[in-house]
């Protein structure tokens, strides 16, 4: 059997269509402003991997990976393609995460709405991971920004309220429920919403031009 890679970063994130991204924006930003801030967070996020050498980064794209956007960022970052799998959020990390942990020992995920996320809290977590079976980063709005793995249950990715404010609590309740070591990092912003723009001058300078 051959031995597992050490990390793997597993970025989701969404195909950039026109009124399909960010679309909690609206009407307070236009469409294509909210198809603007998507490209700049998903950029962002992916400046990390220049940043983080010692890891496998994978964007898991949906629907499809085979975007002119998504192709540049092959293009320009130390990162390979994949779709991601299944019907729901909960479906598409389970297929994602049972499938790298087959082939590396410590797999994290994150999106790409959390403009707080650096390399220093996705080493945190890499680290907790020597000790912990899991570790988790909740969101201000109740769920979480990044979820971390050394072994595989699919009750982490079932039943969970997706894109509510029990998405933290309940994926807590499992860890436990699994009796399983976890640590809990600090807690983070998504953007998701207007008001959360306002924490970030630069993304709204970008899109002033609209």
């Amino acid at each position: 059997m051959m031995a597992k890679s050490l990390n793997k970063l597993l970025i989701f994130t969404k195909s950039p269509v026109l009124g399909e991204v960010k679309t909690r924006l609206q009407p307070d930003y236009s469409v294509e402003q909210s198809l603007t801030i998507h490209k700049r967070l998903t950029l962002n996020t992916l400046e990390l991997s220049k940043e983080l050498t010692d890891f496998e980064i994978e964007l898991c794209c949906t629907p499809d990976r085979n975007t002119l956007f998504f192709l540049d960022c092959e293009n320009n970052f130390p990162i390979t393609l994949n779709n991601q799998q299944g019907d729901d959020l909960g479906e598409r990390m389970a297929f994602s995460f049972s499938v790298a942990l087959q082939t590396h020992k410590k797999v994290v995920v994150i999106g790409t709405d959390c403009p707080d996320i650096d390399k220093d809290y996705i080493t945190q977590a890499f680290d907790a991971l020597n000790e912990n079976d899991a570790v988790i980063g909740p969101a201000v709005d109740g769920g979480y920004v990044l979820l971390g793995l050394r072994k595989f249950s699919l009750d982490l990715f079932t039943n969970i309220s997706w894109g509510s404010n029990k998405v933290f609590s309940q994926t807590e309740k499992v860890l436990k429920d699994l009796s399983w070591s976890y640590k809990e990092l600090g807690i983070m912003h998504d953007l998701d919403r207007p008001e959360d723009l306002l924490r970030y001058k630069d993304l709204l300078n970008e899109i002033r031009g609209f």
